[in-house]
């Protein structure tokens, strides 16, 4: 009886440093992370790797309003805070509610002050992270020599032009230069299905841009929107990698993670914060 010998199963991620040559400028791998320099700012975007939370959770878990054990979420957000080098009381973090009002944050809010509800932080504090937290939403970076922004874009906030308005607030906060962005892992049009509600929050696209048969395009949303706000689309960067369709090991996926109840989805962290004389090549 003869045999046929399996071919072994291989993913995109093959080299040792998790990402291998996936990853394009520029973002690069950051441990098990992804990093990005731009002029003015650096941003890290963190997998699930490197944490203790345990099933279903694990392994980095930040969601602070998920039902993991609390002191794990506490250690996880610790270590982030170590891998950025930005200890968590300079972290500039709201209360996301999928809308689309983004904050701009001149000072460091009261340790026991409630956080506003916003989705999405924008400085020009120095030694401070605007910090996001996603499971398939797109967490984006907005970066320019005197000022940085980290904004979570569902499709609710991008029917409501959140990334629009991100870029109009830096501006009314003072920030002047130009503005580079970085769009973060999330979701991806191949596993983006969706309903007709959802499609009809995005008619004023044109069809095959935003809407594809029963599927979403957010990321080219998000593109188009930052074009719209003035930012050149070679300064508009996609990782373009789907939380969905990676390893599960990867990435926490509300989509495909959450079950009976959304609050058993984990929570990956998203921050951006200034670096002066930021060099892409350092």
């Amino acid at each position: 009886m003869s045999t046929t010998r399996k071919k072994p199963a291989t993913t995109p991620m093959k080299s040792k440093n998790v990402w291998g040559d996936r990853l394009q400028p520029p973002f690069k791998a950051v441990g098990d992370h992804i990093g990005v320099d731009l002029p003015g700012g650096r941003a890290l975007f963190c997998t699930r790797r490197g944490g203790v939370s345990g099933e279903p959770f694990e392994e980095l878990n930040v969601g602070l309003e998920t039902n993991d054990y609390m002191p794990a979420v506490e250690e996880n957000r610790e270590r982030v805070a170590r891998l950025i080098g930005i200890p968590r009381e300079r972290w500039l973090e709201s209360k996301q509610v999928h809308g689309a009002d983004v904050r701009i944050v001149d000072e460091l809010p009261e340790p026991a002050a409630a956080p506003i509800e916003a989705d999405g932080v924008a400085t020009t504090l120095e030694d401070a992270a605007a910090v996001v937290v996603t499971a398939d939403c797109l967490p984006v970076a907005l970066i320019a020599p005197d000022g940085v922004a980290m904004i979570h874009a569902g499709w609710k906030g991008l029917a409501a032009d959140v990334l629009k308005k991100g870029v109009e607030q830096m501006r009314e906060g003072g920030i002047e230069g130009d503005i580079q962005a970085a769009i973060g892992p999330s979701i991806g049009v191949c596993c983006y299905e969706v309903n007709t509600h959802v499609h009809r929050a995005f008619m004023r696209y044109p069809r095959g841009t935003a809407r594809l048969s029963n599927h979403a395009h957010l990321k080219n949303v998000a593109r188009l929107q930052l074009q719209h706000a003035g930012i050149p689309l070679d300064r508009i960067h996609d990782v373009d990698i789907c939380t969905m369709c990676a390893p599960r090991s990867l990435f926490h996926s509300h989509r495909r993670d959450y079950g009976a109840d959304p609050q058993d989805t984990g929570r990956q962290a998203s921050a951006v914060w200034r670096v002066a004389d930021s060099d892409p090549g350092d």
